[in-house]
């Protein structure tokens, strides 16, 4: 890879990719739409003459997106802002990229899936109940579009916030500290992926020839209460604060059974990627953050992974 752009740099993901790249001293420039961050130039993907300016000026021969509108629920609550940030600007880059013989990686997710019939591989039907789920599926159509194009589909992402925005995992680490009473879902089944994990297989894909769609998640297939309670048994706390309820007494759109997803052919593409246990990826992210706070807002670029 001779210089790579990574989109929503500000992000959870983006963040972590940054890390990784500083890690192996590879050129690359971060775009966010949201935050002013030192490692990451303000970008606005909706707007095409400011994508155009900062295309040619990075001339890159990768592009990792990892930007999006991610919450399902403000994607719900406006829907055309959704379909514009996570399809419009999708479609975009890849034009892009095509133009310019330029990969392009894009992040998808596993919510993409109704739950129905997991676990999930490259080939199942695409069937979401959410706007975030339908405008992704179509983002994954206008990346494959372009001509070296590789949508990767990660599910859950946890791990300790290396950038300026604080994500659920760092909220629940903080009530589980603090004692503080939380209520999760136990019957809506994911396969945890950590967001360092996350980062070093999308640089592995960046830098491959791969093509078409690939799964990327954790090994455990697992609910959100029991990730809560082995993340309180991780921290040394008491899980008794953590309350069971069903996803569908949530509001909103309906949510997903169980959208996990098989890895088969991504660790049989790369063998070299490795992701541990649910406790020991949360201690590798805890480092990770404790290394990286020590720079983030001295106007360094991130710094590497330990």
């Amino acid at each position: 890879m001779d210089s790579v752009v990574v989109t929503g740099a500000s992000g959870l993901l983006g963040a972590y990719v940054s890390v990784a790249l500083s890690r192996r001293r590879a050129p690359f420039v971060g775009w966010s739409g949201t935050k002013e961050v030192p490692w990451a130039h303000r970008v606005e993907l909706t707007d095409e003459d400011a994508v155009a300016r900062a295309f040619d000026e990075a001339a890159p021969s990768v592009v990792v997106h990892c930007a999006a509108m991610s919450a399902a629920s403000d994607c719900a609550r406006d829907p055309d802002r959704a379909r514009a940030v996570n399809v419009d600007a999708t479609a975009r880059l890849a034009r892009r990229c095509d133009a310019a013989g330029a990969r392009l990686v894009l992040v998808s997710t596993d919510l993409v899936f109704d739950g129905e019939h997991a676990p999930y591989d490259e080939d199942a039907a695409r069937s979401p109940l959410s706007v975030y789920g339908r405008t992704k599926a179509d983002a994954e159509d206008a990346a494959l579009a372009a001509g070296d194009a590789c949508v990767v589909r990660v599910s859950l992402l946890f791990g300790a916030t290396v950038g300026p925005r604080l994500g659920f995992f760092d909220q629940q680490t903080r009530a589980i500290e603090r004692g503080d009473a939380m209520t999760l879902f136990d019957d809506e089944w994911r396969t945890p992926l950590s967001l360092a994990s996350a980062a070093e297989g999308l640089l592995l894909v960046a830098a491959s020839d791969a093509r078409g769609v690939l799964h990327l998640a954790g090994p455990e297939r697992m609910t959100r209460l029991v990730m809560g309670q082995r993340l309180a048994a991780t921290l040394g706390r008491d899980a008794s604060t953590l309350r069971a309820a069903s996803r569908t007494s949530a509001a909103g759109e309906p949510r997903a059974r169980d959208v996990s997803l098989s890895t088969r052919k991504f660790c049989e593409a790369f063998p070299s990627w490795r992701t541990g246990t649910y406790e020991a990826e949360i201690k590798r992210a805890a480092q990770i953050a404790r290394s990286a706070a020590t720079t983030f807002g001295s106007g360094a670029a991130p710094p590497p992974l330990v």
